[in-house]
């Protein structure tokens, strides 16, 4: 399973968030707390900064090797200061038949398209399902699919549930994709009779906003094999947490402070041992993260259907 880290607010150096914490983003490559697997499918970052030119398309750095001997990612991490970041690791069974490359690695964000996605998850046996998504994908996002994770795929679903996948959009608009590609998703494993459990969290940023799922298609109910997903696992709905920080708040002492919201974080699991200041978002919910001139980052939680 992967491990993913999202950031929206004022700027910060990418460093401190990929290594600067004790249980940092980089770290939980080859050292999850909250899962057992390492993560040694990949790389991969997508940083948006006011500053930089062009500033609608952000920085990108994907690689199919794992980042904790990446110095070139050292080096850029060091120089690169964002207002917002989303940044992933892959993990993946350790099985001859999977594909570990560039190609698969995320975040997923197609020419042309301001949404970039990531997702910590799996849809349990994608392969037979995975054409039936055509009836609902369009076919200029279809002929965009290089890779072969199903995530690539969810990504081209959530597209084609807007109004136009290669304009600006807003929150409201990208959380009510989500949804809607949720649907579909329910509707083909219902209709090829697939009930395992396939947690689907994911993340969406364009740079301005922010939205993340915790969410699980059928939890508990595992394949009767003797694959990985067959047997038990500890913390198994996967894991989603959230912190905020506030203006004038010391990054150590999150959570003392009052005030506007500077910045909002949302990961797979606390970049810190300690998970003071850290929330674990509730089973089912869907998170939207919107500047707001009162609160500085307005995040409201939403229920999803199960």
């Amino acid at each position: 399973m992967c491990r993913v880290l999202a950031y929206l607010g004022e700027p910060v150096l990418v460093n401190d968030l990929l290594y600067g914490a004790d249980a940092s983003l980089v770290r939980q490559a080859v050292d999850p707390e909250l899962m057992s697997l390492l993560n040694l499918g990949g790389f991969g970052l997508a940083a948006w900064s006011p500053d930089s030119p062009s500033p609608g398309r952000p920085f990108t750095y994907r690689v199919s090797t794992i980042p904790n001997f990446d110095r070139n990612l050292r080096a850029l991490a060091q120089k690169v200061e964002a207002t917002a970041f989303v940044a992933h690791v892959r993990g993946v069974t350790y099985d001859e038949r999977q594909q570990v490359g560039g190609h698969n690695v995320h975040p997923f964000q197609f020419e042309g398209v301001s949404v970039a996605l990531a997702q910590n998850g799996d849809l349990s046996d994608f392969g037979r399902m995975r054409f039936d998504l055509l009836q609902y994908v369009r076919p200029e996002l279809a002929s965009m699919i290089e890779g072969t994770t199903d995530t690539e795929w969810v990504y081209a679903l959530i597209l084609s549930m807007l109004d136009d996948p290669f304009g600006p959009v807003g929150p409201e608009e990208a959380a009510g994709a989500v949804e809607r590609a949720l649907e579909c998703l329910r509707d083909v494993r219902e209709a090829r009779g697939i009930a395992v459990q396939s947690p689907v969290n994911l993340v969406l940023t364009d740079g301005r906003w922010l939205v993340a799922t915790r969410f699980a298609f059928d939890y508990g109910w595992y394949p009767e094999d003797e694959s990985f997903f067959a047997g038990e696992r500890e913390h198994d709905y996967t894991s989603l947490w959230i912190t905020s920080e506030r203006e004038g708040e010391d990054r150590d002492d999150r959570g003392a402070a009052e005030g506007r919201r500077s910045a909002v974080l949302v990961a797979s699991e606390p970049l810190s041992k300690s998970h003071a200041g850290w929330f674990e978002v509730p089973e089912y919910s869907l998170i939207v993260a919107t500047p707001d001139p009162e609160s500085g980052i307005a995040v409201e939680v939403r229920e999803l259907p199960w």
